[in-house]
């Protein structure tokens, strides 16, 4: 990494391109989760639905996979807090 901004741009539309990629993962998979919330309530409602039913299947799947992606997204502690937050003890 140099000392001068201009320097490396090159690394910065790296990040930038990084960045978005983080963004569009956190929010497909905030959307599957509002999703998955929803059909599950449907479904509680109706459990004899079969449709209800394959989607909660299917919408679990899709997690799963996201989770392989970004392990970070259902870490039980936000990264944050390893790096920012004060050592215990």
């Amino acid at each position: 990494m140099s000392m001068w901004l201009y320097d490396d741009c090159k690394e910065m539309q790296d990040f930038q391109t990084l960045r978005k990629e983080v963004r569009r993962l956190e929010g497909e998979y905030l959307d599957l989760r509002i999703q998955l919330r929803d059909t599950e309530v449907n479904l509680r409602s109706d459990p004899d639905n079969e449709y209800l039913e394959a989607k909660v299947k299917y919408l679990n799947k899709r997690l799963r996979d996201i989770e392989k992606k970004g392990p970070r997204l259902a870490a039980d502690h936000p990264l944050e807090i390893a790096l920012f937050a004060p050592p215990h003890g």
